[in-house]
């Protein structure tokens, strides 16, 4: 055409963006008046966040994301490129979070390179986007090891120059698993150092002997009342205590040494004396002792059982020689107003028995429900025991108002038990079978600790307290 320029029209079916072949082509040289396609402009550069790794000759490795896979599938490198770009893609999930305030993490933007690949298959060429290579390199102020928060593997850190450091996401399953497991060895090994430098271990060994001394007191709370229980019928005695018996069974006859005001009874030297080896005891020593196991009792009422303790005249004023059973003659001896509780509220009665030159004891047990009789000669009088289970009818009738069902009862004459081997010591049994069954214990002594025990009640009844 006249005064207009001459332009090169594309062939029909060729895509005018994808022909940068035909526009930048030096066999296609055009004139200067004529008109061509713009040139393609690369696209913005978008960044992939993926580790980037520290080659052996300082090189970092190039990461490539390809735009269109599929047409560089032929391609050997391209493959490549893309199974590593998939690859890497998952394994930055992986990347720990470093939220330590101690280390110092600096970000280095660098650019390393720039690689176009084309396609053998297509004559058209296909662009590669540019991606950026970022190594974060950190100063690491201890030789401590990392734990992916993700799947909890150990992360190595490669600090060959002690300065800075290039995380890598490898196991400790993998072949540098033995270096990272040496490098935490010896940071634990740092850290047990400064914590003994700091006196922990020995503040730590402190505690657990406290605690192990708590628990030691714990347990002996629950042993020791019953050691204590089984140890104290047996308390040796003092030098001093001693003295003093010697010199009260020394004394004049007529002289008072003590007397117990609330129930009325005075000890001579003449009444203390019973309890020198060889004498039979009497009725004041025996009913003064009675009444200070009682006080006892009071004293200290989770120690001991709960008793009633009767004096040696109730069985005689319950069963008269002439008259026979008589319930009146002690209805009054155990008046609630008197007493200040119900004996069907103890767990143990006990009533001496004396018969003729003999003492003896019988026991209303409640908490076993039966009547025991225990003689150190091991006689059996079941008459008594008859006696005491119609007195325990009646005195629950008159004083509670109830009735007591016995046929579930039963009499033991009790066999198992400390023996008299003399004629004079049997007041002194009696003692001691009350003495152990009101702290709930066995009947655990013998004859050789007799004289032991005369001394024990004379230092007792001088005192006004039983132990």
């Amino acid at each position: 055409m006249d005064g207009m320029s001459s332009y090169h029209k594309p062939s029909a079916g060729l895509n005018p963006c994808e022909s940068s072949s035909f526009s930048h082509s030096p066999s296609r040289a055009m004139s200067p008046g004529n008109y061509r396609y713009p040139e393609v402009k690369t696209p913005l550069r978008r960044q992939v966040h993926a580790p980037s790794r520290v080659g052996k000759f300082g090189m970092t490795r190039q990461i490539r994301r390809i735009r269109s896979p599929r047409r560089v599938s032929g391609n050997g490198l391209g493959g490549f490129l893309a199974r590593n770009y998939n690859m890497l893609k998952r394994s930055a999930l992986d990347l720990p979070v470093c939220c330590r305030k101690d280390r110092e993490v600096i970000d280095v933007d660098d650019e390393i390179g720039v690689v176009e690949m084309i396609s053998d298959d297509d004559d058209t060429s296909s662009e590669v986007e540019i991606v950026e290579n970022v190594a974060m390199e950190v100063d690491e102020k201890e030789d401590e090891p990392f734990v992916n928060r993700k799947n909890g593997n150990l992360m190595m850190v490669d600090d060959a120059n002690k300065k800075s450091s290039v995380f890598s996401n490898r196991p400790v399953r993998d072949v540098w698993g033995f270096e990272a497991y040496r490098k935490v060895l010896k940071s634990a090994e740092n850290r047990t150092s400064k914590l003994k430098d700091r006196g922990f271990g020995d503040a730590l060994k402190e505690r657990c002997r406290a605690l192990l001394r708590g628990l030691c007191s714990f347990l002996k709370q629950d042993e020791e009342p019953v050691e204590d229980v089984q140890h104290e019928p047996f308390l040796p005695l003092s030098k001093d205590d001693v003295t003093a018996v010697k010199r009260a069974f020394s004394a004049n006859t007529r002289n008072i040494l003590v007397t117990h005001v609330s129930s009325n009874i005075d000890i001579t030297g003449e009444i203390l004396r019973c309890l020198k080896p060889g004498q039979w005891l009497n009725d004041e020593v025996i009913n003064l002792y009675l009444v200070l196991l009682k006080e006892r009792e009071a004293r200290e009422p989770k120690k001991f059982l709960k008793c009633h303790f009767f004096n040696t005249f109730f069985y005689t004023k319950l069963v008269n020689l002439k008259t026979g059973y008589n319930y009146g003659a002690v209805r009054r001896w155990t008046s609630v107003k008197k007493l200040g509780y119900y004996l069907i509220d103890c767990d143990k009665i006990f009533i001496p028995i004396h018969m003729n030159i003999h003492w003896t004891l019988a026991v209303i047990n409640i908490k076993d429900r039966k009547f025991q009789y225990l003689d150190s000669f091991k006689g059996r009088e079941p008459k008594i025991l008859d006696a005491l289970a119609r007195y325990f009818v009646d005195e629950v009738r008159d004083k509670s108002e109830v009735g007591v069902d016995l046929s579930q009862w039963r009499q033991e004459f009790v066999q198992d038990l400390p023996e008299q081997r003399n004629g004079f010591d049997c007041g002194m049994f009696m003692l001691k079978y009350i003495d152990f069954y009101s702290r709930g214990l066995n009947l655990c002594f013998n004859q050789e600790q007799m004289p032991y025990f005369r001394v024990r009640t004379a230092k007792e009844i001088l005192q006004l307290k039983a132990e």
